[in-house]
């Protein structure tokens, strides 16, 4: 397992691999690790300062998450929404087949291990307010902003 940590203008992010492929990302990371990048974490890394600089709205670099089913059916149905798009918790329950579920909808993005990837920032309240995020209101109203301006791409 690679650990491995890269400056943003958002902040330190630390990306996990394993197998050659990004299996968890912290952004607004505390620890500085110093692994050697494998080819993963380094098209990680160009792909997410891209994000950060409006130059990408899709990510490419090989992922894996493992879970539940119904972790994975939430997970696979929130990489479905759209760049500079929101869907409330209900709808994303919908759209992963598990109606009603919004409590545990919510439980799932809270532990998103690949956010932006797995655009979690992206699920909003029914009442429009951005909600919680576990790098903070600030951060997920920061990459809600990104998404919002024409991409430079």
């Amino acid at each position: 397992m690679i650990k491995y940590t890269f400056s943003s203008n958002n902040g330190l992010v630390t990306l996990i691999s394993k197998n050659e492929k990004i299996v968890q990302i912290f952004l607004k990371s505390e620890k500085i690790h110093h692994d050697l990048p494998n080819k993963a974490c380094l098209q990680a890394e160009k792909e997410i300062l891209e994000y950060f600089m409006n130059s990408r709205t899709e990510f490419t670099f090989p992922i894996a998450f493992s879970g539940s089913e119904f972790r994975i059916d939430v997970l696979k149905a929130m990489m479905k929404i759209p760049y500079g798009e929101t869907w409330n918790y209900g709808k994303l329950a919908e759209v992963s087949g598990h109606a009603g579920a919004d409590r545990a909808v919510g439980t799932v993005c809270k532990n998103n291990p690949l956010p932006l990837i797995i655009p979690c920032h992206r699920v909003v309240r029914k009442s429009g307010d951005i909600g919680e995020f576990y790098g903070g209101r600030t951060l997920k109203q920061l990459l809600l902003d990104i998404e919002k301006k024409p991409s430079k791409n």
